[in-house]
């Protein structure tokens, strides 16, 4: 028996290739737009997360040049201080408590500041001066302040009354006194009087 080939038979192998082809091709066309419709979903969470913070990024960076964050940055860098406000001294100042201090022991530092002149009179004008002291003026001051808290003190520094004010917080080593400008003109002669090595 002759079996002759005829180009019928052929044809149905080839178009079972191309459907084969056909059907790969369209399996690998629809691959990417699986991954392309799944991919927004997947990640879109992390997108927006990233977009997120990629705002929060920027907006940590854009306040750094601002005012607001040199102020915070100057607030930490210097801490509000207590500060002793001088106020009249009563006739009768028996009762008051007073702290003495003595210059060349108990004073490490002195620190001067002239607060803005709005139309004040120049014998008028109060200053501030920022007063370090020593290891154990510090300690006695800081029992002092706590033990008279919200009451009238008088600091004296060599024997010279120097201000009357109402503590108001805890002093320290480091506290502010707000004076009239000859008793802080006063205070500094004291001081500098007896600059020098601590005795």
């Amino acid at each position: 028996m002759t079996i002759t080939s005829t180009p019928g038979p052929v044809w149905p192998a080839r178009s079972g290739q191309c459907v084969a082809t056909l059907a790969a091709l369209l399996a690998l066309a629809s691959l990417p737009v699986l991954a392309q419709t799944a991919a927004p979903q997947a990640a879109a969470p992390p997108s927006a997360g990233a977009h997120a913070h990629a705002h929060r990024a920027s907006g940590a960076r854009a306040p750094s040049g601002t005012s607001s964050t040199t102020a915070t940055a100057d607030t930490t860098e210097r801490p509000t201080l207590p500060r002793l406000v001088a106020t009249a001294t009563p006739e009768n100042d028996d009762g008051i408590p007073r702290f003495a201090l003595f210059a060349a022991r108990d004073i490490e530092q002195l620190g001067l500041q002239f607060p803005a002149q709005d139309g004040v009179a120049p014998s008028d004008v109060e200053v501030v001066i920022t007063m370090s002291l020593r290891d154990g003026a510090t300690a006695r001051m800081r029992d002092f302040s706590r033990q008279h808290m919200n009451e009238p003190m008088t600091l004296i520094v060599d024997g010279v009354e120097m201000l009357t004010a109402t503590i108001r917080s805890e002093l320290g080593g480091k506290f502010q006194l707000q004076m009239p400008k000859e008793k802080a003109r006063l205070l500094f002669q004291r001081v500098l009087a007896k600059a020098g090595p601590a005795t």
